[in-house]
């Protein structure tokens, strides 16, 4: 993987704050995340805030248009995983199917380990690769994990597994001109 930082307290506990304060995803279709999985992309979101220096989470002032920031001319949105173990190639990223619908150039995949606080940048894609190389899967659709456990899809969902992003830099600094050249 690209690279791995160790999320700060403060992120954590401005993170959970702002969860506890907003009602994110509002969907209506049953696919919104759970609590755990809210804060988890907050945390992602406010760390990405904090490599940008730009302000963390406010309060919800409506749809943000379906994505997080916008950087180059870019608009990036930012996906993150919750998981136990630090992410592997063959893992997998989701996407809701209804989201693509979105004005958005680039999704930025990170995996959240939650056993010991550290945000790993997995890759980025374009919605235009996504689109072409990632899977669909539909809803209620039983997905099983190489660990033997299993679920049902709650909504269309696109998989894209961490091998096929772009993932050639190391660094914050080195993420953000791979995106200017983009």
């Amino acid at each position: 993987m690209p690279f791995t930082v160790e999320v700060p307290e403060f992120v954590i506990q401005a993170s959970q704050r702002y969860s506890e304060s907003v009602k994110m995803g509002k969907r209506g279709d049953g696919s919104d995340g759970t609590a755990e999985q809210q804060l988890v992309g907050v945390i992602g979101q406010n760390m990405v805030n904090m490599a940008l220096c730009t302000p963390f989470m406010q309060r919800d002032t409506g749809f943000d248009g379906g994505f997080d920031f916008e950087l180059f001319g870019l608009r990036i949105d930012v996906k993150t995983m919750g998981r136990t173990t630090p992410p592997r190639g063959d893992y997998v990223n989701n996407l809701l199917r209804s989201q693509i619908k979105f004005d958005c150039n680039i999704y930025l995949f990170l995996s959240f380990n939650k056993t010991n606080n550290y945000l790993t940048f997995c890759g980025w894609i374009t919605k235009e690769s996504l689109l072409y190389r990632a899977k669909l899967y539909r809803k209620d659709e039983i997905r099983e994990r190489s660990d033997g456990s299993s679920f049902s899809l709650k909504a269309d969902t696109l998989e894209i597994e961490n091998k096929q992003l772009n993932h050639s830099f190391r660094s914050w600094p080195q993420l953000i001109v791979a995106l200017h050249q983009h």
